[in-house]
């Protein structure tokens, strides 16, 4: 993304409002001829234009550190020819610098298998503030996608249930989420999607 869509994206509502009250102002000032008689019309337009600015800085700044200090979570999928057949929805996160090695981590846990054999590049998207089922409170949401170039197997099993875990992986895609209890409080619960048409889903 270049730096004019990037701004863009950021900032696509303070630019609209700023081009609607410059352009009135303009607009007001040139069919009032007193108004523009007078260098006075500028001086104004200048310091109002000044003053929405400061107050467009000081808002980005304040929702930049509301956001930043937001609990963090992260839903970390695992694709194989192009579909997931691991993922784990929304593990707490500490922070964005943290996500490449705790999903790992995570992946490492749901095949227990060590070393997972995957392609040298990953994907990490923002997903935006949600709010938690229960406590409506507010938290940041990543997800993060590893390409798997060979199916894991668990380091310490024996045949038979590699085999088994192999075909699940094959056929499906093993799953972790969240159960919540009415205090809000929650446990992370294992289960399968059979199938090979299943699509990750981020929204509550």
């Amino acid at each position: 993304m270049n730096f004019i869509n990037y701004t863009w994206s950021k900032n696509k509502w303070q630019i609209i409002i700023s081009i609607l009250l410059f352009g009135g102002l303009i607009f007001m000032s040139l069919n009032k001829v007193e108004w523009h008689q007078s260098i006075a019309w500028l001086e104004s337009i200048a310091g109002f234009g000044t003053l929405i600015f400061a107050c467009f800085l000081w808002f980005n700044t304040l929702w930049k550190s509301w956001e930043d200090n937001l609990p963090k979570r992260i839903t970390v999928q695992y694709k194989y020819d192009g579909r997931p057949v691991m993922v784990s929805y929304e593990s707490l996160l500490i922070s964005e610098s943290d996500a490449r090695t705790w999903a790992l981590q995570i992946g490492q846990q749901m095949s227990k298998c060590q070393r997972l054999n995957f392609d040298p590049f990953f994907d990490m998207v923002e997903n935006g503030i949600k709010k938690m089922p229960v406590t409506e409170k507010p938290y940041k949401l990543y997800t993060f996608t590893y390409f798997l170039k060979t199916l894991p197997v668990p380091d310490h099993a024996d045949d038979k249930a590699k085999e088994h875990f192999k075909w699940k992986l094959e056929n499906g895609c093993i799953e972790l989420r969240q159960e919540f209890s009415s205090d809000g409080s929650f446990q992370m619960i294992e289960g399968y999607n059979p199938g090979k048409s299943q699509s990750i889903s981020t929204a509550l």
